[in-house]
């Protein structure tokens, strides 16, 4: 048992969720954000904005040391800029890279560490399992864990909860509380997200949701939604993320569909969101970023173990990871239709992110396409306006400064994200400096009409449409 009576968080005198906002505005309560990533650090940097004392947990020094001096270093959250040179110089926000210290100081855990996945779907949970056990070495008696990363239902009680059980002494629901909230943010726009949105909040004891409910009510605009219990919290945000990657896929097949048929799968899907109850999505080159391409995995995972078979959600998995080597075969179809052969073509790629506007590249399958087109020895160039030329080539491509670089002496121009800068492209240039009669292969749907492409001599080809030209 690591604590004495003597040793009792502060937080054992909060009766109502105003005592606990009480505490933390007037500094006798202390908050701790433990993983300082994507939305570790907005999370602290708002609670710090509110005037709480936050204490920042990362293992990484780098982060630590940039945290400390006030620089953003999350290129996707230019807001944050500003923000976080504000709390820090107020002293509000500082980071350090010891748990088990932030333990001993602080009475309030918010845990936002990365949950990812192996190479065969495995969950890893060891990020979380390692703040468990450090937390467990120093955390006082009444104090309070709320578990933000994504994970699989049971994985916030059976893995943090029996770990910091295990090492504390201590017994969740009685002498430590804790509780469940998942993330609802998208990269670039994570602030006002994290304010705006509602929070799924779900606890297995009064004490911990009323506890968890007051903490994040200081930051949230969006409300509470309570349910039962932390499993049902778990699946939720899941279900959230797996929807969308089950309705990308249905939209995926019909897309491939539809380029054998000839029909533009833009105009069907206008066409059939006009009924109220049709809502499909948007086809593309693949499903990017660290949420919806992860989080089935810790779905499926649970469900193995239970003896359930999610066919549904494997396949759609196996739909939306396939896109990218289909987008190569298109490439490859239109260099040969173009010119006969594949080797020594040049296609310019504009676009490296897994979503527009957005510097963030992670499990982008834009990265895929180009991996594809290089084995089959075609010159690939990259413009990427929210990237250096020096930036890309420590992702491992190889990158121009400018449009007009990426597209001269192209034969084939492949539009990989939706960037406001490529929404309003402009085909004069491309006509004049790709090679004549060049294809443009739409990735995210950024040419709405066709004939703006035709009319300049140019072809188009993408995901779901027919060839232009």
């Amino acid at each position: 048992m690591h604590y004495t009576e003597d040793e009792e968080s502060a937080l054992t005198r909060c009766n109502s969720e105003d005592d606990v906002v009480k505490g933390l505005l007037e500094g006798w309560l202390k908050l701790s954000v433990i993983g300082l990533g994507w939305m570790g650090l907005p999370t602290a940097c708002l609670y710090a904005s509110k005037g709480v004392e936050v204490i920042g947990v990362d293992i990484n020094p780098r982060v630590v040391e940039l945290l400390n001096k006030g620089t953003n270093y999350l290129p996707s959250e230019p807001e944050l800029d500003k923000l976080l040179k504000e709390v820090v110089g107020k002293g509000l926000l500082r980071a350090i890279t010891d748990t088990r210290e932030a333990a001993r100081q602080c009475d309030i855990f918010i845990v936002v560490v990365p949950t990812l996945v192996d190479r065969s779907g495995k969950p890893d949970y060891s990020a979380l399992e390692d703040v468990a056990k450090k937390l467990g070495e120093g955390i006082r008696k009444g104090s309070l864990i709320v578990v933000e990363s994504t994970v699989g239902p049971g994985v916030t009680e059976n893995v943090f909860g029996r770990v910091i059980e295990e090492v504390s002494g201590m017994n969740i629901g009685k002498d430590l509380f804790l509780a469940y909230s998942p993330i609802r943010a998208m990269a670039g726009r994570t602030l006002i997200d994290l304010v705006k949105y509602p929070r799924i909040l779900g606890a297995n004891d009064d004490r911990s949701f009323m506890l968890a409910k007051a903490v994040l009510s200081l930051i949230v605009e969006g409300g509470i939604i309570k349910v039962s219990n932390i499993k049902t919290a778990e699946l939720t945000k899941l279900c959230e993320n797996i929807y969308r990657d089950v309705n990308i896929a249905l939209i995926n097949q019909i897309a491939v569909l539809c380029e054998r048929l000839g029909i533009d799968v833009y105009e069907v899907i206008e066409a059939a969101n006009t009924q109220p109850y049709c809502h499909l999505h948007l086809p593309g080159i693949g499903v990017g970023g660290h949420c919806i391409p992860v989080n089935p995995y810790f779905l499926l995972d649970v469900a193995d173990r239970e003896g359930i078979d999610l066919t549904l959600v494997k396949e759609a998995r196996r739909v939306n990871d396939s896109m990218p080597i289909h987008v190569v075969k298109l490439i490859v179809e239109t260099l040969r239709r173009l010119r006969g052969q594949v080797e020594r073509a040049k296609v310019a790629v504009l676009g490296i992110t897994y979503r527009g506007n957005v510097k963030e590249h992670r499990y982008s399958p834009v990265l895929e396409v180009i991996d594809g087109l290089s084995k089959l020895g075609v010159e690939v160039v990259v413009f990427d306006p929210l990237y250096t030329k020096e930036e890309l080539a420590s992702i491992g491509v190889k990158g121009v400064d400018s449009l007009e670089e990426a597209v001269r002496d192209a034969d084939c121009i492949v539009i990989g994200a939706d960037h406001d800068e490529f929404k309003d492209l402009d085909l004069d240039l491309i006509a004049r400096l790709a090679r004549k009669g060049a294809c443009i292969v739409e990735g995210r749907h950024v040419i709405k009409r066709p004939e703006d492409v035709l009319r300049r001599g140019l072809k188009l080809r993408g995901v779901g449409r027919p060839y232009y030209g």
